[in-house]
């Protein structure tokens, strides 16, 4: 039986999948969609792993990387071990031999899942679709800022300008996202938990909803088409992680804003080809990620690799690289510790922002 015949094997009964996490240490498991999602032994993140139920392909979305791979690949990754030997560790799982015969059932939509099961991410923008809403996607909810962003330094103004919601049913700030070339079209919905980290953890709640089912931050960057022109005007884009520090950005500069976020610490290659096609060669592209990147550890706890050159710095310059041929590009980096370990390059204020800005490092 061979390793695809063993994926399918698994695929056919969820309950074989949880029982392949479970023996990994993933716990915390629960279903989203055609997802299982899942905690990494040792954390309690029940939304950093992903697995597609149909395909078995995986995520595994921690503070330094992203892992993809299939489920061979993330046994591997926790057991630390070669292909062959997480193959072979699968197969023992269901006792199942070098003999063993998948029984044979005909599906007449065999044809059609395996079109989808070998679908690869989408590198190219032209190729990328997405569906478009107007407006009316925020009609049921509350159409005011919660009070949470103001204590974090978000004024109302700026959330109005981004449209940002509330939604009482589920007791979520929304953030829309709107395509890139236009201020108008929503593609996505990010939905916060207010609840503390102690509800998030007892009762398993996303800390991170998306509303839009498909939606997918890798061909999109937040507050884009909003910036673009004040980038323009700076010479200047600076990247973050997340939405919330756009708003400051936006706030900070009397909502002529001149930043966008990729929902995360990883720049895909659809989202340098939209910046790249919008703004001008002569506009400089600053990477500004958060203190938990600087501070990159490996697996053994150490902050350098064998040359001595800092894990967090060293994956600074990559990012910055993807531009670096083209234009200009730099990267934050704080070496005075002015951040606190978690925060975001903007989140101490005005003037530690701008003096992180200053100091910034040219690739």
């Amino acid at each position: 039986m061979d390793a695809q015949a063993v994926k399918e094997y698994l695929a056919e009964d969820t309950d074989r999948i949880i029982k392949v996490l479970e023996s990994i240490g993933v716990h915390r498991i629960w279903t989203t969609g055609s997802e299982l999602r899942g905690a990494p032994p040792e954390e309690e993140n029940h939304t950093s792993i992903a697995v597609d139920v149909d395909n078995l392909f995986c995520s595994y979305y921690k503070k330094d990387e992203t892992f993809y791979g299939d489920i061979y690949q993330l046994v591997g990754l926790f057991r630390d071990e070669e292909f062959r030997d997480s193959f072979r560790y699968v197969k023992s799982l269901f006792g199942i031999g070098g003999k063993y015969v998948k029984e044979t059932k005909t599906d007449p939509l065999s044809r059609f899942k395996n079109i989808r099961k070998q679908h690869k991410p989408i590198v190219d923008l032209d190729e990328v679709v997405v569906p478009k809403f107007g407006m009316e996607a925020l009609k049921d909810f509350i159409m005011l800022p919660h009070m949470s962003l103001f204590y974090e330094g978000i004024l109302p103004q700026t959330a109005e300008v981004f449209k940002v919601c509330y939604d009482p049913k589920l007791d979520r700030v929304l953030f829309p996202h709107f395509n890139y070339d236009d201020k108008e079209a929503i593609v996505g919905i990010t939905g916060r938990t207010t609840r503390s980290k102690e509800e998030i953890k007892q009762l398993l709640i996303p800390k991170y909803w998306n509303y839009v089912k498909g939606y997918k931050k890798m061909y999109n960057l937040y507050g884009f088409s909003h910036s673009l022109p004040f980038a323009i005007i700076n010479g200047m884009l600076v990247i973050f992680e997340a939405e919330k520090s756009v708003l400051k950005n936006w706030t900070q500069t009397r909502n002529e804003g001149f930043s966008c976020s990729v929902g995360g610490h990883e720049i895909s290659q659809v989202q340098v080809q939209i910046i790249m096609r919008h703004l001008p060669p002569d506009v400089e592209i600053v990477i500004a990620f958060d203190k938990d990147i600087m501070k990159m550890q490996d697996k053994d706890g150490n902050l350098t690799d064998e040359d001595g050159n800092l894990l967090g710095e060293q994956f600074l310059i990559r990012t910055a690289q993807m531009f670096s041929k083209y234009r200009k590009a730099s990267y934050i980096w704080d070496d005075k510790d002015l951040l606190e370990d978690h925060d975001s390059p903007i989140d101490q204020g005005y003037k530690v922002f701008h003096e992180l800005l200053d100091n910034r490092r040219v690739i």
